[in-house]
């Protein structure tokens, strides 16, 4: 059984997004099974590098995708973005440098940053995104309709 398994309940409903936090999850599986299964710290360091550098990614796409649908708490969530970044960063640096002892915590930290933050905050966006879909899919009807009974 995965350390950390994908379920429907952390679906946003934007299809991008929603691979992006799959293999998020494959990224973080693959540490946790690395360092069970005896991986040295440079394997460790290379998987958790990926992971910051992916994590980057993300967070900049899903920035663009809120920014794009006018997200109210864009820059709110952007700052979570930049907090959850720089701790990934100090992980992955201390992991580098031999100052970081991988324990029980911190595959704890690695599970809760991203099943947390997409519980609280991406499927926040996630509904903002589907109602405006919604709405703009109505309006362009009623827009359809009006135009055509003129």
């Amino acid at each position: 059984m995965p350390f950390l398994s994908w379920r429907n309940q952390y679906r946003v409903g934007v299809a991008d997004i929603d691979q992006e936090h799959r293999y998020l999850f494959d990224l973080i599986n693959e540490f946790h099974d690395s360092h069970r299964g005896g991986a040295d710290e440079k394997a460790l360091a290379q998987i958790l590098n990926r992971l910051v550098q992916y994590a980057e990614e993300h967070f900049r796409h899903e920035e663009e995708s809120m920014l794009e649908s006018e997200y109210p708490l864009h820059a709110e969530h952007c700052a979570l973005h930049e907090a959850l970044y720089m701790m990934l960063f100090r992980l992955s640096e201390e992991l580098a440098a031999g100052s970081l002892r991988i324990d029980r915590d911190t595959h704890r930290f690695l599970r809760n940053w991203l099943v947390e933050h997409i519980l609280k905050h991406d499927l926040a966006f996630g509904d903002y995104f589907a109602r405006r879909a919604k709405g703009m899919a109505n309006g362009e009807q009623e827009s359809s309709g009006e135009a055509a009974t003129q």
